[in-house]
């Protein structure tokens, strides 16, 4: 019979091995790392928060827009009738799209809980859908991959860690978040070196992309005094100072001319 005391030691020697089996049952967390916090947002009071309203524009000579040969992908040259063309800068009657407009500053004593809706960038047709997209540090990220063909998500970040996966099968899904701001990060694909697209990353929920429209508004905003950014990946970034008076709505007008 073996003493209490070297039961005792035979336990401890086994912990390792049942730690094991029960990270391949259920999985393990590493427990060195703290516990995700619940956010205590900064409420908006919905009573004096106003609208800050953005026009993006674009003069000038629009150059004609490349055409990708997708010949090396048949399978995702036929899901699309027209060619594919480069779409770094759309303007339609001087409306750009693809623009980032965010509040760039006046909220940083401000907390704001991360939207609940992922934002979602899906690889179709061996393209990007959407090419630009927009979301706040925290929020869910999805990229998915919606063709027969293999992917690899490749982003070239200046700020946040790099990442470069793989996602071989159609209908797979890779969740990321992020805890830094960055404006804006490029996403390729190494296999189909045509597909681009970029990423921003911003610390507030007040972002939009604009659409052929060229204009956005930005809703629920406290008063305040802010400063309104916009990127465009092709023609750089801009900032307007505004002042948002409660219960307000702010038109801000942003014109980019013919290449800078």
């Amino acid at each position: 019979m073996h003493s209490p005391l070297r039961r005792a030691a035979q336990w401890v020697a086994m912990q390792p091995l049942l730690l094991a089996l029960t990270c391949i049952l259920v999985g393990c967390s590493d427990s060195s790392t703290s516990p995700k916090q619940a956010v205590v947002a900064t409420p908006v009071d919905p009573a004096t928060a106003g609208k800050i309203h953005v026009d993006v524009s674009y003069t000038g000579p629009v150059p004609t827009p490349k055409v990708f040969d997708m010949r090396i992908a048949p399978q995702c040259a036929t899901q699309h009738q027209e060619p594919v063309t480069d779409n770094s800068l759309m303007v339609q009657d001087g409306h750009l799209a693809n623009a980032v407009v965010w509040i760039k500053g006046g909220l940083e004593h401000w907390v704001f809980a991360p939207p609940s809706e992922p934002v979602v960038m899906d690889q179709k047709g061996c393209v990007y859908h959407p090419h630009v997209a927009a979301a706040m540090v925290g929020q869910a990220v999805d990229f998915v991959n919606s063709d027969p063909e293999a992917h690899n998500v490749h982003a070239r970040p200046q700020v946040v860690t790099a990442f470069n996966f793989l996602m071989s099968r159609q209908g797979s899904k890779r969740t990321l978040t992020f805890d830094k701001s960055e404006i804006a990060i490029p996403v390729g694909c190494d296999i189909h070196p045509w597909m681009s697209a970029y990423l921003a990353i911003v610390p507030n929920p007040y972002v939009a992309v604009t659409p052929a429209s060229g204009a956005v508004t930005l809703t629920n905003v406290p008063p305040g005094d802010y400063v309104v950014g916009v990127w465009q990946e092709k023609l750089g970034a801009k900032e307007q100072q505004v002042t948002l008076e409660p219960r307000g709505v702010v038109n801000v007008q942003i014109e980019y001319a013919g290449g800078g």
